[in-house]
């Protein structure tokens, strides 16, 4: 009994250190750039001594692909909880839009951080052919597309494109937010985002 609970009291250790690292290396990167950041900084910002985060990670090109795929897997589960509280396919389009937005830009140094290291050179991509941070986040975004196509809510269209469209601008437009520093309402350009995609561009669109 006695050797269980040590062995729980590790494991929580190595987990809490874990995510230390992984935030840390976010805070850094975000700062520093990928190429521009050192293990020896994410140690330190991390509370931990530099050995130990390749306890963790073989290298900073390791650390680089856990932080991105990390950070979306909890941000989509934090979404699909609240978006699965909706009804229809239709309304949980624009639901995910609000919450893209709305969970992204909580802090901005992981705007930040996106922004930047999502767009990592090619070479890095074929050294790294698994490293495809967007890839369940877009398939729950198509199925989410689909699911409105199929109900009817919204007319026949091609769902990838679709998804492509809704991701594009609102990571846009939160890239921009936290570039420029918040130098316009978030919480406007959201409701003009969700507006265009409710009613569309024609003349005929009712807003109200």
């Amino acid at each position: 009994m006695i050797k269980r609970k040590k062995t729980k009291r590790v494991i929580l250790k190595q987990e809490q250190k874990r995510k230390a690292i992984l935030e840390a290396a976010i805070k850094v990167f975000s700062e520093k750039g990928f190429h521009g950041a050192k293990i020896t900084e994410i140690a330190h910002e991390a509370g931990v001594a530099d050995g130990t985060t390749y306890l963790y990670f073989k290298n900073k090109d390791d650390l680089l692909i856990k932080a991105v795929e990390n950070l979306f897997e909890n941000r989509l589960n934090e979404m699909e909880k609240r978006i699965s509280e909706k009804e229809t396919g239709y309304e949980k389009l624009f639901c995910f839009a609000e919450e893209h937005i709305t969970l992204f830009t909580e802090d901005p140094k992981v705007v930040r951080f996106l922004a930047v290291e999502l767009r990592q050179s090619k070479e890095f991509y074929n050294k790294y052919p698994d490293f495809k941070p967007l890839r369940h986040y877009l398939s729950y975004l198509q199925k989410i597309c689909t699911e409105a196509i199929e109900e009817g809510s919204i007319r026949d269209i091609d769902p990838v494109a679709l998804s492509y469209m809704v991701f594009g601008t609102v990571n846009f437009v939160i890239t921009e937010w936290a570039v420029q520093e918040q130098s316009f309402s978030l919480e406007e350009m959201k409701a003009h985002i969700i507006n265009i995609l409710r009613y569309g561009l024609s003349r005929g669109g009712n807003s109200n």
